[in-house]
């Protein structure tokens, strides 16, 4: 196989890879993707196994090795400051919440997520009025859940991308040590 060759079959098998998660995607079906996956890297091994041109020199090899370690670096470095804002974000300020009784025995519960300190700006505000106390409804119930659940959600989503971001870290730093301390060993530097 000729490199030109192998450059449209890594071009088809990149199209049948967007395909196959456009689809997992569409039908929830997170199946398929892994599956397409595994056959993609079959399917590249095996052209590049096959190719017969000469592909690489030696300056080659270490262009490739030192822009992949400056990328594997960058990527570190972006990867950690993301993950230390949004986990800043996600712990700093502060919820309240607060009852509010009328006279004819309706109360008021209302619930805020604050952004952090100096300004304390309402990221999240929401209120439910109880028209009888003495007799709450499941709706009554179910107007408190949601109210609370959406409140917490804010937060949510940024502690979970934050700790995302934190594991790629932590995984990108091992790995790198891992492969530099086996070709250290296989390579005896």
């Amino acid at each position: 196989m000729k490199q030109r060759t192998y450059l449209i079959c890594i071009a088809l098998v990149a199209i049948g890879l967007i395909l196959a998660l456009g689809f997992g995607l569409t039908t929830a079906n997170m199946i398929v993707p892994v599956v397409a996956v595994i056959a993609g890297i079959a399917i590249l091994t095996l052209c590049r196994r096959s190719v017969t041109e000469v592909t690489e020199d030696e300056l080659s090899t270490i262009l490739h090795g030192k822009a992949a370690l400056s990328a594997l670096e960058v990527t570190i470095i972006v990867a950690a400051i993301g993950f230390a804002v949004l986990m800043t974000f996600s712990f700093t300020g502060g919820t309240g919440s607060t009852l509010h009784t009328y006279d004819n025995g309706s109360i008021r519960v209302s619930y805020a997520v604050l952004s952090a300190p100096p300004d304390w700006k309402p990221l999240y505000e929401n209120s439910y009025l109880i028209p009888d106390a003495a007799n709450l409804t499941g709706d009554d119930l179910l107007a408190f859940d949601e109210m609370f659940a959406e409140g917490h959600r804010i937060r949510d989503t940024t502690r979970a991308f934050g700790a995302a971001l934190g594991a790629v870290t932590v995984l990108l730093t091992a790995l790198y040590g891992a492969f530099l301390w086996y070709y250290n060993r296989k390579y005896g530097a």
